[in-house]
């Protein structure tokens, strides 16, 4: 592996599961979309471009996540994952160096768990590698099917699985890490859609690859956690509850103070100084900083600053924050 690294996300889909009008990777957990994440956990491996590919809402997204450096490029029907990937062929094809692919609705991932993907693939030196784990239900998720020699072989849907590969713990994630090469298109190119959903599946590239006698290496995530998708409600809950507990940790770690924080909201971006604390019934909300020594109790407290040494006290302090490249994110 070497030369350039590009940045596919798959964030085309609608989400049905989620019975929403607003799009899956629009969806927000602790105040940030589910996408934000994604690209929060690539950044660290310095892509040398990122590519979004969308399709419903397409145009929110883009307003959405305008001025952060990103191409967007549309997917105007919803043909299935493979489909999707292929959109960016023009936009890829002869850049060379590495092409990491990420679904764009993996809000637990963590940088850690890619920068071990990258090292794993560079290690074994092959064109296709792919990320897996072993959730508790692996139910939804492509199994992993290997040889007897424990080998990688294929990927089969759940609604194409027989009943004995539905047993298998092992799934796939959708993160996919190839070379930038002919080989790649070409097995984009020829995916077909004989499968119970009529989709174009990028998990067919495997097999692909396998039929042209190339080693395809797969690496078993040691949590899984971090690969677990957003397809339904209940999803966005579990998703927020791990989100909400991580930031409660770093908060803490930072010398922060929280009581009962089975009552406490604190959002992604807030900021809580050395010895701020945070009592029963708060919320802290967007942009908001709390100065060392402040305390914040039974209030709401959105996009503001409070002072170091500043009571707030059953109160609600709010400012509405906007995006894109004019918003004004200043505090107040």
């Amino acid at each position: 592996m070497g030369g350039e690294l590009s940045l596919l996300i798959l964030a085309a889909g609608k989400g049905k599961r989620l019975l929403s009008q607003r799009v899956k990777v629009l969806h927000e957990l602790c105040g940030q979309p589910v996408l934000e994440y994604v690209l929060q956990a690539a950044d660290p491996l310095k892509p040398q471009r990122t590519l979004v590919i969308v399709g419903h809402q397409g145009e929110q997204v883009r307003e959405r996540f305008a001025g952060r450096g990103l191409v967007f490029i549309e997917q105007r029907e919803q043909l299935g994952t493979g489909h999707a990937a292929l959109q960016a062929r023009s936009a890829l094809e002869g850049k060379g160096g590495e092409i990491l692919i990420l679904p764009g609705d993996l809000p637990l991932l963590r940088a850690e768990l890619l920068e071990e993907f990258l090292a794993f693939h560079k290690a074994h030196g092959g064109r296709l590698s792919l990320l897996t784990m072993e959730p508790e239900d692996p139910a939804g998720y492509g199994r992993i099917v290997r040889d007897r020699e424990g080998n990688l072989g294929r990927i089969v849907e759940e609604k194409d699985a027989s009943e004995q590969e539905r047993q298998i713990r092992e799934v796939n994630s959708g993160v996919y890490l190839v070379r930038n090469d002919g080989l790649f298109w070409e097995a984009l190119q020829g995916l077909g859609v004989a499968n119970a959903q009529g989709e174009y599946y990028l998990s067919d590239i495997v097999s692909f690859y396998r039929g042209q006698g190339q080693p395809v290496r797969a690496l078993l995530a040691g949590e899984s956690e971090s690969l677990l998708g957003v397809n339904s409600r209940a999803d966005l809950v579990r998703a927020e509850g791990a989100l909400r507990r991580r930031k409660l940790a770093a908060v803490l770690a930072a010398g922060a103070r929280v009581i009962a924080p089975e009552t406490v909201l604190i959002d992604q971006e807030v900021i809580l100084e050395p010895d701020a604390r945070v009592g029963p019934g708060t919320s802290l909300k967007g942009r908001s900083r709390i100065g060392r020594g402040a305390v914040v109790e039974n209030s709401l407290v959105e996009g503001f600053e409070v002072g170091g040494g500043c009571g707030i006290i059953g109160s609600t302090l709010c400012f509405k924050e906007e995006h894109g490249p004019e918003a004004d994110r200043g505090q107040r």
